[in-house]
This record gives C-alpha cells, sequence and structure tokens, in this order.
C-alpha cells in the first residue's frame, strides 16, 4: 500500500490524475515492485479545467464523480481507499450495479453527508436516498489494525475537500515503520559504499 499512495503522490506533484485506479491496474513485479498501469483516462490537471465524469470503474469511483460535480486529484485517494479494504477483506467494498446504486452503497456505509456538503447543481438531490449514519468500519474489515483502518476512513472521506491528500498519507503512523525500515536499510546502504575506497580520502565512491 505503501507503494500505491507513493506513486500517486509523485503523479499528484505534477499534477497528472489516473482517474483509472484499481487492483487491474496495479502491477507487481517479481521484485515486488509495484507499478500503476493503464493512463489512458490520466490527465493532467487543473482547477479549473472540466473533467469528463465517464471515468473510474465503478466500484472504486469517487461520489463526487458519480454525482457528476467538479473534481481533481482527490478521486485517486477514494480509489486507493477501495483498493486498501480490498487488499483486507478480498472482497470489494462497494459492489454498485449502477451510479445511482454505487452511490446508495456508499451512503449506506459512511452514511449520507449533511445538507451543508452536498453539491450545488446536481441531478441527484440529497432526498433521493434515505437518511442513513455511518456504519462502523470494523464490521466491515475486521482484519485491520485500528491504524490501518483510521487511514482508510480518511480516504473514504466523502466531502473531497476533507479526504486526506496523498502526502498526507505517506505521513500517517500507518506508514511509520516501513518508512523507517526504509530509511534504514537505505543508511545501511550508503555506509556500506563508503566504506569502499582506495584509501584517498579525496577518491569518489564508485556506485
Amino acid at each position: 500500500m505503501l507503494q500505491l499512495v507513493n506513486g500517486v503522490d509523485f503523479l499528484h506533484s505534477n499534477r497528472i490524475v489516473h482517474r483509472d485506479l484499481k487492483p487491474q491496474n496495479i502491477l507487481i513485479s517479481s521484485e515486488g515492485q509495484l507499478k500503476l498501469a493503464d493512463f489512458g483516462l490520466a490527465r493532467i490537471y487543473s482547477f479549473q479545467m472540466a473533467l469528463t465524469t465517464v471515468v473510474v470503474t465503478l466500484w472504486y469511483r469517487a461520489p463526487e464523480v458519480l454525482l457528476q460535480t467538479r473534481y481533481s486529484a482527490a478521486v485517486d485517494l477514494w480509489s486507493c481507499g477501495c483498493i486498501f479494504s480490498e487488499l483486507h477483506s478480498r472482497r470489494a467494498l462497494f459492489k454498485g450495479n449502477s451510479e445511482f446504486d454505487q452511490l446508495k452503497k456508499i451512503f449506506e456505509v459512511m452514511g449520507l453527508p449533511p445538507a451543508s456538503e452536498w453539491p450545488e447543481g446536481v441531478s441527484l438531490q440529497r432526498s433521493t436516498f434515505r437518511p442513513s449514519a455511518p456504519q462502523p468500519l470494523e464490521r466491515l474489515t475486521p482484519e485491520m489494525d485500528p491504524q490501518a483502518r483510521d487511514l482508510l476512513e480518511r480516504m473514504l472521506v466523502i466531502s473531497p475537500a476533507r479526504r486526506i491528500s496523498a502526502r498526507e498519507a505517506l505521513n500517517h503512523p500507518y506508514f511509520r515503520d516501513d518508512l523507517d525500515s526504509i530509511r534504514t536499510s537505505s543508511s545501511l546502504s550508503t555506509s556500506e559504499n563508503d566504506s569502499f575506497s582506495d584509501g584517498r580520502s579525496d577518491t569518489p565512491v564508485s556506485k
């Protein structure tokens, strides 16, 4: 998961939104290196541009896309959250069979957002959906530890303005041990390389 979020952060830092993150578009090499695939729907975005709403495979599609309102990079973090849940439970979290049914299933789990957060000018009115309170995610993902579940909840915030960003996700405590391990490994590798020289202090290390 760390590699996935790191890849998404790289895209977003270069103003690229993938718009179709799903398990089928994530490749793992024989060395365990994750690679993002299928950039057919990816776009370089700006805050003013209009983006099509026919993006992202339905089960991983963010609410703002389903409601056909303005969206940006936060849609990728919603998809990451859906994938994160699926990695633990081995089943899709929201399995809708239409855009309306997908929204219905999202609201049944995450709760119907308050009227103050309902986007203006959308064809679907908030009153179309039955009022519902958020379900405890530990019932749906009992395999997750508390830190993983906290990160998942931050990725699956319905309001894109309050959803965690990829950069913020990388700083989440859930990834702390992995990042510390990577830094330690990198430090050890650097130290080993520095130990090889021909005895002269001004000789650069060959890498």
